[in-house]
């Protein structure tokens, strides 16, 4: 459990949303956006567009991220991480590898760095623990590139991949849409 805690004392927007729903500290807002399903009230604060392609951990990291800026947290770093899976990695996948001609893949995911640790706020079922080792990329970002920037990073990496690959028969489409599909099969167990 992470105790990193900060009071919202900032007349900014989005720490202003938080106050006034009496949410006044970093946690609270942390544990209000896990158990909430309204982030995109939060989200439309701090990104232009709030798209419904952007997960629910690339919302919570944006939003808390933006609260760390407007509050002067400088111990507070949004992260996005390429990283590989596997069936090892995740038994749960086996079956979904089964009619694939590639055994991994690489996914992203956000999260907060923070004093030099990951921590994910977006759920109590973090897979941070279980992917530490597979990491092959991590960038800083600033919580308005949570969505195109992100992808792009991601959809250069997978092109490289692919030829670096090219026993792999499948597009960039379909990679992408592969990893959307893992990614609801890992965070909605």
């Amino acid at each position: 459990m992470n105790t990193f805690d900060f009071p919202l004392l900032s007349d900014e927007k989005l720490s202003l949303a938080f106050k006034t729903i009496k949410l006044n500290t970093f946690q609270s807002a942390a544990y209000y956006l896990r158990s909430s399903t309204s982030i995109d009230n939060f989200l439309n604060l701090v990104v232009d567009d709030s798209s419904q392609s952007m997960t629910k951990t690339s919302k919570t990291h944006a939003v808390l991220a933006t609260l760390a800026v407007e509050n002067q947290i400088d111990e507070v770093e949004l992260m996005m991480g390429i990283f590989l899976i596997d069936e090892l990695t995740f038994p749960e996948l086996k079956n979904y590898f089964s009619d694939k001609n590639y055994k991994t893949i690489a996914l992203t995911t956000s999260y907060l760095n923070i004093n030099g640790n990951r921590f994910d706020f977006s759920t109590d079922a973090s897979i941070l623990d279980r992917i530490a080792n597979k990491i092959v990329r991590e960038q800083r970002m600033d919580p308005h590139q949570s969505k195109e920037w992100k992808e792009k990073i991601y959809e250069d990496y997978i092109q490289k991949w692919l030829k670096r690959n090219p026993t792999i028969a499948y597009s960039l489409a379909q990679i992408l849409n592969d990893e959307k599909n893992i990614i609801e099969l890992l965070y909605n167990r």
